[in-house]
C-alpha cells in the first residue's frame, strides 16, 4: 500500500513537471528571435534562450537542479542578461 501511494505521488510530481513545462513553454522574447532570418549565429542564439529558459523553469517553478544546471545557469545568465531578465519577468507573472 505505501509503495502504490509512492508510485502515485511520483505519477503526480511527474504531471506537474508536465503541466508546469508545457504552461512557460510560450515566450514571446524567443518567438521574436524566430523571426529573425535564418544563420547559424541565430540558430546558436536560440538554442541558448531556450536552453536558459528551461533552466529557470526547472530551478525557480519545479525547484530542482543539480550542480551543472546551476553552472549552465550562471553561464547563459551572464551571457544573455536582456533574455534572463525577460524570462524572469515572464516567469514571476
Amino acid at each position: 500500500m505505501a509503495f502504490e501511494a509512492e508510485l502515485r505521488q511520483e505519477k503526480d510530481e511527474e504531471q506537474h513537471g508536465r503541466e508546469t513545462l508545457e504552461k512557460y513553454s510560450y515566450s514571446p522574447y524567443i518567438e521574436e528571435v524566430e523571426g529573425w532570418p535564418d544563420s547559424e549565429a541565430k540558430d546558436c542564439y536560440l538554442k541558448d534562450l531556450k536552453r536558459l529558459r528551461d533552466v529557470m523553469i526547472h530551478s525557480k517553478k519545479l525547484g530542482y537542479g543539480g550542480f551543472a544546471m546551476g553552472m549552465i545557469y550562471g553561464k547563459l545568465k551572464q551571457k544573455y542578461p536582456k533574455a534572463h531578465q525577460a524570462f524572469n519577468e515572464e516567469l514571476s507573472a
